[in-house]
């Protein structure tokens, strides 16, 4: 040893570089949390593709299963038209239903017109020349005075047989009647 040349370095130099190799060999040993997050990230990754390499092999077999595309497409136009007959028939049908409900419509608004029956009854005297309905004794008020109401009239009108035929007094010459009917 004798023999080998050497330069003097001075201690606090020498010092310098020791610390900082125990540091490199504390972070080597004992990561940091930069460190953990940064090695856990990478495994995260790694799995990732390790899951997205099973897929596309996966895919790959079943492409070689499935074989040529021009012995696919045949088996795809058969079940395009069983569907598309499947929805024919449940068109059939359903046209066939609203004929059928079109009829009973027609049917139940033909007796109906064989009996007209009156919408509104004769005015009353005391009732009031707008037309607003009377509250008959067993209804409740339905806020008069507030504004238009309306209520649906009931779904039959009882035919009085006996009904009183008044005398009313022809109307003034100068009032029509106003609105739509």
């Amino acid at each position: 040893m004798a023999d080998q040349e050497y330069e003097v370095i001075p201690h606090q130099l020498l010092r310098d570089l020791r610390e900082d190799v125990e540091a490199l060999k504390n972070k080597l040993t004992k990561p940091d949390a930069k460190m953990n997050e940064l090695i856990l990230e990478i495994e995260s990754l790694k799995d990732s593709i390790h899951d997205l390499h099973s897929v596309f092999q996966k895919a790959l077999g079943e492409m070689n299963d499935e074989g040529d595309v021009t012995k696919v497409l045949p088996v795809m136009k058969e079940q395009l038209a069983a569907v598309v007959k499947q929805n024919e028939t449940i068109a059939t049908g359903m046209i066939a239903i609203a004929d059928k409900v079109d009829d009973f419509i027609a049917k139940n608004s033909g007796s109906s017109m064989m009996k007209p029956k009156p919408m509104m009854s004769k005015p009353m005297p005391g009732s009031s020349p707008m037309g607003k309905p009377m509250s008959s004794p067993g209804m409740p008020s339905m806020g008069m005075g507030h504004g238009p109401s309306r209520i649906a009239p009931p779904p039959q009108m009882p035919k009085m047989e006996a009904e009183p035929q008044m005398d009313l007094p022809p109307p003034p010459p100068g009032m029509k009647k106003k609105g739509l009917f």
